[in-house]
């Protein structure tokens, strides 16, 4: 919050600058926005009821449990880091069906650590993109993809040494040592599994560029969405920090610095940079209530 509060003080940013940002978004938009974040909830909840079914032999946990219990974990993310947030939520979810709190909790790590996978690529393909153009990055992104889904197992089991010597470098790290043994965990699961899962995986963050790009270019129409796409992989891992409740502050400065690099002056790019916040944010809060209800009338039902 305090990074937050910096960025607007320095960059010259103003409330009534927000507010004239905010007042351009049409109220359809926020239609747009709801069933955009609901798909993405809706296929996490998704991908760890095939972990819960694969890992632990369960599937007592309904689409509608997962879905509520996916969400309420990343309303809390709001408050406390997302990662720390669903795995919480959802081993408490479970446990009311029998299920061990600590299985529950790891099988939300094992699901996770395949985002992570998935945004490694995003990654790659960008750095190409700046090094050869688009075309070649396009490219990149299809090869990756095929090399990735061909030989998913070792890509995980090799993405799990690398975060285990990240870990010894730096001397601690308990998140590290939980994300290496969701890598590991992932990777014993059977390859028609994990296709799926990356599939899914895919699909969310597609969503997720597409919604916040897509916000941005409205905002400010003269942008080029290309760069934006990008540097969206790297916003999504600063957003992604574990001590940071939804990546505060730290990401609207890297959404602002691209914004910068683009010609945008700092103020407006904090200004555009905080309405995306608050748009998406109050996206979300109108849709929580339905996707918590999912749950609710499950249990109801049962």
């Amino acid at each position: 919050m305090a990074l937050l509060v910096v960025l607007i003080q320095k960059s010259g940013a103003t409330l009534s600058g927000i507010s004239q940002v905010l007042g351009g978004v049409p109220w359809p938009i926020y239609a747009l926005i709801m069933l955009t974040q609901s798909i993405i909830v809706v296929a996490a909840a998704m991908k760890w009821r095939i972990v819960l079914s694969e890992t632990l032999d369960i599937q007592t946990i309904s689409l509608g449990t997962a879905t509520s219990a996916t969400a309420t974990g990343a309303l809390l993310g709001q408050i406390i880091s997302i990662q720390i947030s669903v795995p919480i939520v959802r081993a408490w979810v479970a446990s009311k069906s029998g299920i061990r709190a600590r299985a529950a909790a790891g099988t939300s790590l094992f699901e996770q650590s395949l985002e992570l996978l998935t945004l490694g690529i995003a990654v790659l393909a960008g750095l190409v993109f700046v090094a050869l153009g688009a075309a070649f990055a396009t490219f990149s992104l299809i090869v990756l993809l095929g090399v990735v889904v061909a030989a998913l197992k070792p890509v995980l089991r090799g993405s799990a040494l690398v975060v285990h010597r990240i870990r010894v470098m730096i001397g601690e790290g308990a998140a590290l040592t939980s994300l290496a043994d969701g890598l590991n965990q992932a990777a014993d699961q059977r390859s028609v599994v994990l296709h799926k899962l990356m599939g899914l995986s895919l699909l969310r963050y597609v969503l997720i560029a597409g919604l916040n790009v897509g916000l941005m270019v409205m905002f400010l129409p003269e942008l080029d969405p290309m760069p934006l796409f990008v540097a969206f992989p790297l916003i999504l891992l600063v957003s992604s920090i574990p001590f940071l409740p939804a990546g505060l502050g730290v990401t609207e400065v890297t959404w602002a610095s691209a914004l910068f690099l683009q010609g945008i002056d700092a103020a407006t790019a904090a200004e555009a940079a905080v309405s995306l916040r608050i748009v998406t944010v109050s996206g979300f809060l109108l849709c929580y209530p339905f996707l918590a209800a999912a749950g609710f009338r499950r249990h109801q039902d049962l």
